[in-house]
């Protein structure tokens, strides 16, 4: 799209961001106002096609880059029905430092909190039973306490808010381990966020009193660890969470629970600092591609 300045001499290209729509000029890296890079924007606009946004959110330590980055690898590799094709070199971030990370027995660095340091992710996907068919994991790698900050003082991260607004399909991801021991906590977080992600799609159309029909895949992840989780998450997300499975009975139409692993086994171990780490010694994911997978037959 050309825009022409105030002044009628300049005439400079922009195009809307893909993201929060905000304009920006085709010479920026970033989106000025979500700091979206310009790469996403501009393939979603090539394709001549509204985008489906899906995007992956949860609180913190519930291991959304770790999982996010094996997700990305395993669509990378074609093997199963779904495959994946990261657009821009940008989106292979964290998948090459979630997989690199884990060759050397260690789990990637936290997310930080600043919205300019987040990484993006774009990767188009598309099924071997439906090929024409293609949806848009495009999101940041956001870090929990933001969106806890924003649940908290709404607007506060503005580039949550529009990514959610624009998803089709949302990935919520919870500690299980964190669920079981102290899931009090646990729950009162979903509740708020739950609670968030309705207002967010009400206030984007007339859904009334009408429940949300953006489908929600609801992992319960490090299953590995919570034999509970992984034998019924359903039965295990309504004892141990009971909050948000009424918040999604009340407020979606479309949920489902799941339940992920990344490491098969891990060592204990101290830092510099004295700081207790945990040590991924064998990875083997599970319930990774199902989630994804169903929220593609909803949409």
């Amino acid at each position: 799209m050309i825009k022409t300045a105030s002044s009628g001499e300049t005439r400079e290209a922009q195009i809307s961001c893909a993201c929060c729509d905000h304009s920006i000029a085709l010479r920026h890296l970033f989106c000025p106002n979500c700091h979206a890079p310009m790469e996403v924007s501009q393939a979603v606009a090539s394709r001549g096609a509204p985008p489906r946004f899906l995007t992956l959110l949860g609180p913190s330590g519930a291991g959304k880059t770790v999982f996010l980055g094996v997700l990305l690898d395993m669509l990378s590799k074609g093997s199963r029905p779904l495959r994946g094709l990261p657009n821009g070199p940008f989106s292979l971030a964290v998948q090459q430092e979630t997989i690199d990370a884990l060759q050397k027995q260690r789990f990637p660095e936290k997310t930080p909190s600043e919205a300019d340091q987040w990484r993006w992710v774009h990767c188009e996907v598309s099924s071997t039973k439906r090929p024409k068919r293609v949806l848009d994991i495009v999101t940041p790698d956001l870090a929990g306490e933001a969106i806890a900050l924003e649940l908290e003082h709404e607007n506060s991260h503005p580039v949550i808010r529009s990514v959610i607004g624009k998803s089709a399909g949302l990935l919520v991801l919870f500690d299980s381990g964190r669920a079981r021991d102290d899931g009090r906590t646990e729950d009162l977080f979903a509740m708020k966020l739950i609670s968030y992600l309705a207002n967010v799609y009400r206030a984007s159309g007339p859904l009334q009193r009408r429940k949300c029909s953006v489908p929600l895949s609801i992992i319960l992840t490090k299953s590995d660890s919570c034999p509970e989780a992984l034998r019924n998450p359903e039965e295990f997300a309504a004892a141990a969470m009971p909050g948000l499975v009424q918040g999604c009975r009340r407020h979606f139409a479309h949920y489902r629970f799941f339940a992920s692993g990344i490491v098969g086994s891990y060592a204990l171990g101290l830092d510099g600092y004295g700081r207790r780490l945990h040590m991924p010694l064998h990875v083997e994911p599970h319930g990774i591609l199902e989630p994804l997978e169903w929220l593609m037959e909803q949409l």
